[in-house]
């Protein structure tokens, strides 16, 4: 099984992808993931012909044929940008299956409470969490896509006390990877043992 991630610091941060693959190689899944990552990235950036990274996409599309392109936006946009997202969503999911491989969306979480994007947007964890999670679904539903609900995997995690969250109060500290990926193996990979 193929995997690529395209996406920011949410998928590279603590090498979640390697965390994957780890999880993959105890179950006796045979898998290899790739990536395309920079942080702060949007949508927007991979879709540029003359971006460095919108390249870098290009060049691994054209190299192999994959199972799963993993799509990852900016962690706000999706919630404050929805049109633009979804726009974008399209045309990326057009090229994942130009490869052959099917489009999967990484549904991501809201800030810490306190945190500044909060603040300034006037949300609540609860409140952007629910504005992401509605942007992902209906990317997945229009791109008949599928989805992996890590955001939600993440939320629970945060509920139950985990510290998931990095001291930045955005991105996933090393147990917030582990749920991740955790919750990226079981939509993915669990079938495959």
């Amino acid at each position: 099984m193929k995997i690529l991630f395209l996406g920011n610091s949410y998928t590279y941060f603590n090498d979640m992808p390697a965390k994957l693959l780890a999880l993959c190689n105890e179950s006796g899944v045979d898998a290899e993931v790739w990536s395309v990552t920079k942080g702060g990235y949007s949508f927007a950036h991979y879709l540029s012909e003359e971006n460095e990274k919108g390249i870098e996409f290009r060049t691994r599309l054209s190299e192999r044929a994959y199972d799963y392109i993993v799509l990852q936006d900016q962690s706000v946009r999706p919630a404050e940008h929805t049109d633009a997202f979804l726009e974008s969503a399209r045309k990326l999911c057009a090229m994942v299956r130009e490869n052959g491989a099917v489009p999967v969306f990484y549904q991501t979480w809201g800030r810490r409470e306190d945190s500044e994007v909060l603040k300034s947007h006037g949300w609540t964890h609860a409140e952007m969490h629910a504005l992401l999670k509605s942007a992902y679904t209906q990317a997945a539903k229009e791109n008949d896509a599928r989805i992996v609900y890590a955001g939600d995997a993440f939320r629970l995690a945060y509920a139950d006390g985990i510290d998931v969250y990095h001291t930045d109060g955005t991105h996933p500290s090393d147990a917030g990877s582990e749920v991740i990926a955790r919750a990226f193996f079981d939509t993915l990979c669990a079938d495959k043992k």
